[in-house]
């Protein structure tokens, strides 16, 4: 019997030993991850309504839709090769049309006129305030070329934006999207 009292008073005691454990490295880790700012339902809502903005825009051939994502004063930030960064106005990038590496413009950057379906893969938003949140997330361009049968992939590529929060809208205030990987 008293065999069995040590035993289970051990076992006791290794169990709220490692239940305090496991509480006390649980806080320390919510603590360094946590954010400063708690993110409501409608900024979820929010930032994902700008981000779909854009890609719905881009699908729908809507301008206007894709307007809805950016701020109007919102720069883009091209890197389309490691080592190499292009910085426009939002507005600029709605009106020039690409160039080829001649320079001649073409209709889309594989130099046909097929329109690409834009797939948006994946997304991670971080909230830093009430008024600014980040997104990073990848997309892929596919360019299907019905009477051929055929289908380009365009290289993979990343979004990384800073959405910022005016009368209770959000958008994107600064758009860098990489080609390829970093």
């Amino acid at each position: 019997m008293r065999c069995k009292m040590k035993y289970l008073a051990g076992m006791a005691g290794a169990c709220l030993l490692m239940a305090a454990g496991g509480a006390y490295a649980q806080g320390a880790t919510a603590s360094a991850a946590a954010p400063a700012y708690k993110p409501t339902v409608d900024d979820w809502v929010g930032v994902n309504a700008a981000v779909d903005n854009y890609t719905l825009g881009l699908e729908l051939h809507d301008p206007a839709r894709s307007d809805k994502a950016f701020w109007p004063e919102a720069i883009i930030i091209m890197q389309p090769e490691p080592g190499k960064s292009i910085t426009i106005p939002y507005r600029q990038n709605e009106t020039a049309p690409p160039k080829s590496a001649g320079g001649a413009p073409m209709a889309n950057v594989i130099g046909t006129d097929i329109p690409p379906w834009h797939l948006a893969l994946s997304h991670h938003f971080e909230f830093q305030s009430p008024t600014r949140a980040t997104h990073y997330g990848y997309f892929l361009s596919v360019y299907p070329d019905l009477k051929a049968k055929t289908t380009t992939v365009g290289l993979p590529g990343h979004y990384e934006d800073i959405l910022e929060k005016r009368d209770g809208e959000w958008r994107i205030l600064q758009r860098t999207t990489v080609i390829g990987a970093k």
